[in-house]
């Protein structure tokens, strides 16, 4: 990239996070670059306009990408990815992001594209975290078999063996001493990774998914469901979340803890509004 600045534009995803990081390089760099500069090359009246953008109160319009792209002296390709990266951070649905993000990944360089693809992977299928905590209390070298019955709904020995494939490409798992593979504590994307939201969301709904099929394909003394629906203020809302966050911690600490596991299970939290806020506060007329 022809700019002088080590930022690489191909690892953000979120184009006001890089333009955010370019422009406090550029000043740390050059005590005269100023967003009045910086419109200038591309063509902008206001200075304004920049600290709305990268503060996401304004949205760049594709005149204004090309105009962008300019003045960041992006070539040819890296104009493309700037362009997906707006599209990207502008689109409303997940599945739009889920399209876009897929278009950006085989725009990248083999080097960071590898690793996208590979973490899009372990989160878009359920049993690549279940094969991953399995190998925490199974002893399995290469019983693919074993391990694939394992798991509750059983997969294919053949997904068990891609599953562990994967999981080794990503660094989560390694083998013991004695050849069994065993999963390592590490995380797979780095807190405020630009993709981290995406890529959860996309694991939540995998697993939304299951408990679903639970409830028919489990007897009652196997789980443990249960809703509430009911109206709450602000301030109630608030302090639910906090139990909530606080229930969360408590049960990582207890795991943490805990030996002699025997079981992988999957816990699932959830608080989403049925009404519209707005409306609940209104005024009378």
């Amino acid at each position: 990239m022809p700019i002088d600045t080590p930022l690489h534009l191909f690892e953000y995803l979120d184009y006001r996070k890089f333009l955010g990081d370019f422009f406090r390089r550029k000043r740390s760099l050059n005590k005269g670059f100023s967003y009045r500069l910086f419109c200038r090359k591309a063509n902008i009246n206001s200075p304004g306009f920049i600290s709305e953008v990268v503060g996401g109160t304004r949205n760049l319009s594709k005149a204004c990408v090309e105009k962008f792209a300019v003045a960041l002296g992006l070539d040819a390709k890296e104009k493309s990815y700037f362009e997906l990266m707006v599209a990207f951070t502008h689109a409303k649905t997940d599945e739009a992001k889920q399209s876009l993000y897929a278009l950006m990944v085989k725009a990248m360089p083999l080097q960071i594209q590898g690793l996208r693809r590979s973490q899009w992977d372990y989160f878009s299928k359920w049993y690549h975290v279940a094969v991953r905590e399995t190998l925490s209390i199974l002893e399995v070298k290469d019983d693919y078999a074993a391990l694939a019955n394992r798991l509750n709904p059983a997969i294919t020995p053949a997904q068990a063996k891609s599953a562990v494939a994967l999981l080794r490409e990503l660094g989560l798992i390694e083998r013991d001493p004695k050849g069994f593979w065993k999963a390592r504590h590490v995380s797979l994307v780095t807190k405020g990774d630009d993709s981290e939201s995406l890529l959860f969301r996309a694991f939540r709904k995998e697993m939304l998914a299951k408990a679903a099929e639970a409830l028919d394909r489990f007897p009652a003394k196997a789980q443990n469901s249960s809703c509430i629906t009911l109206s709450i203020s602000p301030e109630g809302m608030a302090r639910v979340l906090a139990h909530l966050e606080e229930f969360h911690q408590r049960v990582i600490e207890t795991v943490q803890a805990d030996r002699g596991e025997d079981r992988v299970v999957q816990i699932n939290m959830q608080v989403f509004p049925l009404t519209g806020i707005e409306e609940a506060h209104a005024p009378s007329v």
